[in-house]
């Protein structure tokens, strides 16, 4: 029940916006860049279709997955102003994004009363937004390969069941471990009977031990 009313509040929220402030909505194809840290102009995007990867390079070149984008999440260069490294927003597919001006949420000049949702809708989805940020801290508070990928998995499988829809290089990069220690370390869970691969499904198995050493 709180889900259809989420979804709801979505379509609501996307149906009025253009009705209270200044918005543009933009198409990108597989692999385009959707935003990238720039101070010179403040924009919160709303993904509306679609999913996207925000990534981040170092000055040293190394590449690593932040978090991933779904529909309904929202991002912004304004949660990276603090930053040193290179980040930058990359489509998955076609995916469709509405960017809101930062001031725009700020002023409503027609004082409309769904402004004041607008802005409270908004913080629901920073503190959403929050929540995942967290889950990938805690992510990279493991200390091994597999308590990593057992964390990943069990955020993101459904009745022990995981659906891999992208690559293991993705994955790789997402958990900040190499490729090939990753693909080893599957093969040893297998072996162990703490997971089982079947095509392009993981399945997290009941007498998966407490422990990952």
């Amino acid at each position: 029940m709180i889900e259809l009313q989420e979804k709801e509040n979505y379509h609501n929220l996307k149906n009025n916006l253009k009705t209270c402030i200044n918005i543009h909505q933009k198409k990108f194809q597989n692999k385009e860049l959707i935003l990238s840290l720039s101070p010179i102009k403040k924009q919160i995007g709303l993904i509306t279709n679609g999913k996207a990867i925000i990534m981040k390079t170092d000055i040293n070149g190394n590449t690593i997955i932040i978090r991933e984008l779904k529909e309904n999440d929202i991002f912004s260069n304004l949660f990276f102003n603090d930053s040193e490294d290179e980040i930058y927003i990359i489509s998955e597919n076609t995916t469709e994004v509405m960017f809101i001006d930062y001031y725009n949420i700020l002023n409503c000049h027609r004082n409309c009363p769904f402004h004041q949702n607008l802005i409270l809708f908004l913080f629901d989805l920073l503190i959403n937004d929050n929540k995942e940020q967290n889950e990938k801290i805690e992510l990279l508070s493991k200390r091994t390969v597999r308590d990593k990928f057992l964390f990943f998995l069990k955020k993101r499988s459904k009745n022990n069941k995981f659906k891999v829809t992208t690559s293991y290089t993705k994955i790789a990069n997402y958990l900040c471990v190499d490729r090939s220690n990753l693909m080893r370390e599957l093969s040893k869970m297998e072996q162990k009977k703490i997971i089982k691969k079947e095509e392009k499904t993981i399945y997290l198995l009941e007498k998966e031990t407490k422990t990952s050493k």
